[in-house]
This record gives structure tokens, C-alpha cells and sequence, in this order.
């Protein structure tokens, strides 16, 4: 099984489990609203725009709730269990950071936490790269990625005023999407707190 298909499979389950009005990490967001959410990412064309653009968030807010409302809670965790049509075709690719960060929002707002496999970070770490690439373009200077757990080293952009971000993929992956996460980062405080800003959450 995939890395995506097992994340899936946890996550359908984990909302299963706690039911619609657990907590998640996601502002304002319980359970209920990021079955939603995951729902009609991959079976909303219409509601796309909204995913992407803070402008159209209105609109595909309605939509979810739309489909909670019609559909109710559990259908649509199990409809989530098998990916929809329009990411089927991009589902290991697109949806492996997308599932794996929501699973987390739950698991840590609910005080569990879950182990990967040495293979399973290093799945995660070119979805990191890019990532960190996406943040770096936006903050300007020079980062210097570390893995904690092999040792790996990976640089973008140029300048003198480098900053460190060491973790394991995993946390770098929830840091670089503006979630709490266990990484350090180092470097001038200037360059630091421009670095906060560069990230944008997914």
C-alpha cells in the first residue's frame, strides 16, 4: 500500500473513531468541517477556487457545508476513503502532503501522534524540498535544510545571511505549511522572522 493509501486509510478512520465534533488544528475548523473540506477538494470542481484563493473562500465554505448538510458526517468520511475524480489521476503525487498534514491537524489536536517509517519520511522529503523551495522564493535569502535523521543537507537561493531549518521531513513538512512542528531554526533575527512570513499555510 502507498504511502497516500495508508494516510487515507488512518485518517478515514481516526474521523471515524472521534466523530463530527472533535477538534483539529485547523482554525475554527472540528472534524466535521475538514471531512467537509476533503470531500469537495476532490469532487467540488466549483469549489476549487476557494481552496486556492482567499477571495473565493466565502463560496467554497457555503459548498461544504452544503455537503455536510446533505450528505451528513459519516458518508462523507467514507466517501474520503477512496480518492475523488478529480485528483485520482495526481492522487500519490498531489494529495501525499495534503492527507498526511490534515492527519496530523487531527491527531495532534486530539492528543495522539503517529510513527513513520524510516521509507516514509524519506517519501516525504522531496514533497519538503518543494515546499521549502515555494518559501524560499518568497523570502528572499538563502535556507539551509537539514534532515535530523540522516544527516541530509539541502541549500536554496544565495546570500550571506543563512537560515537553518533542521527537523525530521515530517515536521519540516507541518512547518513549511504553517503548522506547529518540532524543527529549529537559526539564523540573524531579521532573517528569521522573514522567514516566518514567507510561509503560507496549505
Amino acid at each position: 500500500m502507498k504511502f497516500v493509501q495508508r494516510q487515507r486509510a488512518a485518517l478515514a478512520d481516526l474521523l471515524e473513531e472521534l466523530g463530527p465534533f472533535a477538534p483539529t488544528k485547523c482554525e475554527g475548523w472540528q472534524t466535521q468541517d475538514l471531512a467537509a473540506h476533503l470531500y469537495v477538494r476532490e469532487r467540488r470542481l466549483d469549489a476549487l477556487p476557494g481552496i486556492a484563493s482567499e477571495f473565493f473562500s466565502g463560496h467554497t465554505e457555503r459548498i461544504q457545508n452544503l455537503e455536510l448538510h446533505r450528505q451528513g458526517y459519516l458518508p462523507l468520511v467514507q466517501a474520503f476513503r477512496e480518492p475523488g475524480w478529480i485528483m485520482r489521476p495526481v492522487d500519490d503525487l498531489v494529495n501525499a502532503s495534503e492527507i498526511f498534514i490534515h492527519h496530523e491537524d487531527v491527531l495532534r489536536a486530539n492528543g495522539r501522534a503517529q510513527t513513520l517509517t524510516a521509507k516514509e519520511q524519506q517519501h516525504l522529503w522531496p514533497l519538503v524540498k518543494v515546499l521549502a523551495r515555494r518559501a524560499q522564493l518568497r523570502h528572499g535569502g538563502r535556507l539551509l535544510l537539514t534532515r535530523t535523521d540522516t544527516g541530509a543537507e539541502h541549500p536554496f537561493g544565495q546570500g550571506n545571511r543563512t537560515v537553518h531549518l533542521t527537523g525530521l521531513p515530517s515536521e519540516l513538512l507541518l512547518h513549511l505549511s504553517r503548522r506547529e512542528a518540532d524543527v529549529e531554526i537559526t539564523g540573524e533575527r531579521a532573517s528569521v522572522e522573514a522567514w516566518r512570513a514567507a510561509i503560507t499555510p496549505l
